[in-house]
């Protein structure tokens, strides 16, 4: 009676593993949509306006301790913003990829993996001139040599993904206006 019983509960217990773990991974179109594409809202300013707006501001980063924002360097700022588009970036690359997916999850994956080298290489660098406080005119040729050197590629990129998450929304019948 006792083998029965704990059979009986081993195997409800793989269901139950079972079903939470299908339902985590298989996501609604809405969701996939929400994750691959709107994401990219966060990248929609890249390159000068994003920069100039930031080195406008005061640089601040989150501090897990005080729980607040907190005064820091451009750098360190930087480096927070892109830290946080990376975690967006590993919830894209966390959508298990299937054949209805896979155009929307690959266009968003090229776009945030360029978006987020190209600010590494790019943003990280010009922030510093910042915080050393290089002449306006240095750090404003930065920003154009970077915006040369960045802009019709992420052009481009956006657009992919806009396309195929055009493509997606109207296969899916989703409520969402995709301007492309």
């Amino acid at each position: 009676m006792k083998k029965i019983l704990n059979a009986t509960t081993l195997f409800l217990v793989l269901i139950a593993s079972s079903i939470v773990s299908t339902s985590c991974t298989n996501l609604s179109p809405e969701k996939t949509f929400e994750i691959a594409a709107l994401n990219s809202n966060l990248l929609s300013r890249f390159g000068s306006k994003e920069i100039n707006e930031k080195l406008q501001s005061e640089a601040q980063v989150y501090d897990e301790n005080q729980k607040k924002m907190i005064p820091s360097s451009y750098y360190d700022a930087f480096k927070y913003d892109i830290t946080n588009l990376e975690t967006r970036f590993q919830s894209i690359k966390d959508i298990a990829e299937d054949d209805d997916n896979k155009e929307l999850l690959q266009a968003s994956k090229d776009l945030f993996s360029y978006a987020i080298a190209k600010q590494k290489e790019g943003y990280l660098p010009i922030a510093k001139l910042k915080d050393e406080k290089a002449s306006p005119e240095q750090i404003q040729k930065a920003i154009s040599d970077f915006d040369a050197s960045t802009q019709s590629e992420i052009d481009a990129k956006f657009a992919k993904l806009m396309n195929a998450a055009k493509a997606y929304v109207e296969k899916h019948n989703i409520n969402a206006k995709i301007g492309v």
